[in-house]
């Protein structure tokens, strides 16, 4: 089932793990930055899509597409997980074969088995994970590629110059 992990403060006793129709509400209209995040346990199975203003994390198995633009998604180490997944941070740590936008870091743990893409800002990968894919790493807009910059080197004229060695300088004057 659903559990709701909430941050509990000083003098305060832990809430409810039932999500209540005002904590519903929030989800939709809340603030845009949320401390609280949401498990799907390790015997829940989903098929579809879940988009949301806070955490998340699946122990058990999804189809779909998950949006947390703002939020962080995780893939605990029992999870499995086919589909889409944009959110600000995401971490590996189950079963993932599907696609993955990020608006900052992917990381993928030693327990991850991840066949798909990524495309981040950037990306860690520990040793002992399992990896099929491919990545597009997101470039700074001030940063310039250097690729374009070696490019331009190459097919830049050069300007005529003098034959270094004998052998060079014999081939032009017999021409």
């Amino acid at each position: 089932m659903l559990k709701k992990a909430k941050k509990v403060e000083k003098d305060q006793s832990p809430v409810s793990s039932e999500i209540t129709e005002e904590e519903k509400s929030l989800l939709v209209s809340g603030p845009a930055v949320r401390d609280e995040k949401t498990i799907i346990g390790e015997y829940i199975t989903i098929d579809g899509s879940i988009s949301g203003e806070e955490h998340l994390v699946i122990e058990g198995s999804m189809k779909g597409t998950v949006s947390l633009k703002k939020h962080n998604f995780a893939i605990g180490s029992k999870g499995r997980f086919e589909g889409e997944i944009h959110a600000q941070k995401v971490s590996i740590s189950g079963e993932m074969n599907g696609s993955i936008k990020a608006e900052d870091k992917v990381r993928i743990t030693k327990e991850a088995d991840f066949i798909g893409e990524i495309r981040a800002k950037s990306i860690s990968v520990e040793d002992g994970a399992y990896f099929k894919g491919s990545i597009e790493l997101e470039r700074e807009p001030n940063r310039k590629p250097a690729v374009k910059e070696k490019a331009q080197a190459l097919t830049s004229p050069q300007p005529d110059k003098e034959p270094d060695s004998l052998a060079e300088k014999e081939a032009k004057q017999g021409n």
